[in-house]
């Protein structure tokens, strides 16, 4: 993978560099570091000092939580322009996640010493990162709703079609969607044993939404798909039915 430069960004205008002047892009990139993951390549842990923010630049990054069991849950999966980590005041603060590289990945570290000179420097950016940080928090509040009020099914078609979104495939009939993931990280992401998100996607096939050829979902209906991915859940029999306390 080549490195991406912040002038050269696909998704500039919709991350927290957009529009910003040329000289104050060039003392952004200069607050940041650079890096580069491959597939599977941890960029913060939990439990870690919550000293830097990490704006994701190019690629899919997964951010989870670990419990006590050693089990995996993925509360979120990270498309370009988005901010991520925690940033506190001091170190005594740690990581409530971990995130880490689904794809190639190129992320711009934000230590809080340079990121803080940075603001001080621009202050009509310290807005730009309130309104960034919001949209996390929004994910973070659509995500909680969704295990709350939607069935297995529907969070299952959601992603779908979100990542049909944020990979540039599109959700047109026919488009193809191939997966970097496990079944299992399918199942994490919508909150669901493996068993279970493989018996779903079973359906969903079954119900002419999607269809699958090897590691890609075809999708063959996107008007149904957008219909199951919009059901909420009325009665308390169905939202018992979807199991959101269900886990991989």
């Amino acid at each position: 993978m080549r490195r991406i430069s912040c002038e050269s960004c696909s998704v500039r205008g919709g991350s927290l560099a957009c529009n910003l002047p040329a000289d104050v892009l060039a003392d952004f990139r200069a607050a940041g570091t650079a890096v580069l993951y491959r597939p599977r390549q941890v960029i913060f842990g939990e439990g870690t000092p919550a000293a830097a923010l990490y704006l994701l630049c190019h690629g899919a990054v997964k951010i989870f939580h670990s419990d006590r069991f050693g089990r995996d849950h993925i509360l979120e999966v990270a498309a370009p322009g988005a901010l991520l980590g925690e940033l506190a005041l001091d170190d005594g603060e740690l990581m409530s996640v971990s995130a880490e590289a689904l794809t190639d990945a190129q992320v711009l570290h934000l230590s809080r010493e340079r990121l803080g000179g940075f603001i001080r420097r621009h202050p009509e950016t310290a807005l730009r990162f309130i309104a960034a940080l919001s949209r996390e928090l929004a994910v973070a509040r659509q995500k909680v709703r969704e295990l709350a009020l939607k069935s297995a099914e529907g969070r299952l078609a959601g992603l779908l079609l979100q990542l049909a979104r944020t990979d540039g495939t599109g959700v047109a009939a026919g488009a193809r969607l191939h997966l970097p993931y496990t079944r299992r990280e399918l199942a994490e992401m919508v909150g669901v044993s493996t068993e279970t998100a493989i018996r779903l996607l079973t359906g969903l096939k079954r119900k002419g939404a999607i269809a699958a050829d090897k590691r890609e979902v075809v999708i063959a209906d996107p008007e149904r798909l957008m219909r199951i991915a919009q059901h909420d859940e009325t009665t308390i029999g169905e939202a018992e039915s979807g199991a959101p306390r269900e886990v991989g």
